[in-house]
């Protein structure tokens, strides 16, 4: 469940007009055109953003052509990307395409069962409106994609890894779905496991997607996937940049906050609420239950590298998650504050250790000893 961590090396930062640049290159052993804009350029390389919401670090080595002209940065329209796509995940080679809904922001590209993937595709649409709903109601300003939000759902665990591995994207075991945010794209396998069975012969039904819904060994599948589409909203709709030095206990925090699966919503699984999320809770109970020289807190705001390590992640997405879910519940007011502090940054914003606690302080204060009194007896009462 660990989002894919593909940070851009940005060199030097230049404030760069809009102008569209026209950028042959190579990238993964193969030939691109790309039409995009600038974020960033040394004498080493570009860092490109294209069209069609993929980002690109360049060497100057991998730099076939490239010229400017006057005309601005517009994003591909979605029948526009949907015909890229088309020549990337070729019909003929067993590709479908589906568009949840007509003035939506998804495309669904998927080898797996119609049903399986107009059920996700219904999934990421709903996501996406009580997302938008739950925050703005906190008094946070979101905004519309800037560009279509693509999904790629793959029958099989063996075709997801491969598709992974070409992309250059590092998949763990039993990692069911990520969020790639240089492509802006999620990839996943087909997590009923019905088309899995005899042989991939069988195709899932919309009976078998719901009785795979009301199982709970569906539970942690289905927060898999609710996760990174929480992570892709979130880099989407304005909540943070994925160019941006935003602390990854924020973003993942939220992501954590909006995974928990409903099995009462028959339909679809999931729907949007304060739920108590009961695998993190139970493993922050765990883990603050352990001797720690510091505040485990304090540590987790201040340094990235704690999510990042496979020893201490699992206890870092469990502290993260009761953070976000204890500031929601108690200061939502001044949660909403920090937030739009991390909403403000670009990736023109200056990052430290320093800084992260000064933001954080200047909403919640910095009598940390109160702090952890209050967190600690809410948590206790969960």
């Amino acid at each position: 469940m660990k989002l894919q961590v593909f940070f851009l090396t940005f060199f030097l930062f230049i404030p760069f007009a809009s102008a569209l640049e026209y950028v042959h290159f190579i990238h993964n052993g193969k030939d691109r055109h790309e039409e995009g804009k600038l974020l960033a350029e040394d004498r080493r390389g570009i860092d490109l953003l294209a069209r069609d919401g993929r980002a690109y670090h360049i060497t100057r080595g991998n730099i076939l052509s490239r010229r400017s002209d006057g005309a601005p940065f517009t994003p591909y329209t979605k029948p526009e990307v949907l015909d890229r796509l088309k020549i990337e995940f070729p019909p003929s080679e067993g590709y479908n395409f589906h568009d949840p809904a007509a003035h939506g922001f998804y495309i669904v590209v998927y080898t797996t069962s119609p049903a399986f993937a107009h059920w996700y595709g219904r999934l990421l649409q709903r996501l996406h409106e009580q997302y938008i709903v739950h925050w703005r109601k906190l008094g946070l300003e979101l905004t519309a994609p800037e560009f279509p939000m693509v999904a790629v759902v793959f029958a099989n665990e063996p075709q997801y890894r491969r598709y992974a591995e070409q992309e250059g994207s590092r998949v763990s075991q039993g990692q069911r779905a990520y969020y790639n945010k240089l492509t802006n794209r999620i990839v996943l396998h087909d997590i009923s496991g019905v088309q899995a069975q005899q042989g991939g012969s069988r195709r899932a039904t919309a009976t078998d997607i719901q009785r795979f819904l009301s199982q709970p060994a569906s539970y942690d599948n289905i927060s898999s996937l609710i996760h990174e589409a929480a992570h892709q909203v979130g880099f989407n709709a304005g909540m943070h940049s994925r160019f941006a030095p935003n602390p990854i206990w924020v973003y993942e925090g939220l992501a954590v906050y909006h995974e928990v699966p409903d099995q009462r919503n028959r339909e679809l699984g999931w729907s949007i609420g304060p739920h108590i999320n009961p695998s993190r809770l139970q493993r922050f109970r765990t883990y603050m239950d352990l001797p720690h020289r510091e505040s485990p807190v304090l540590k987790m705001i201040r340094d990235d590298k704690l999510f990042n390590s496979p020893e201490t992640a699992l206890d870092h997405y469990a502290l993260a998650w009761a953070v976000t879910f204890f500031l929601v519940r108690t200061k939502p007011k001044e949660m909403a504050a920090y937030l739009k502090i991390q909403q403000g940054k670009t990736m023109h914003s200056e990052d430290s250790s320093e800084i992260r606690v000064k933001d954080f302080e200047s909403c919640f204060g910095s009598d940390w000893d109160k702090f952890y009194r209050d967190f600690a007896a809410f948590m206790r009462r969960l």
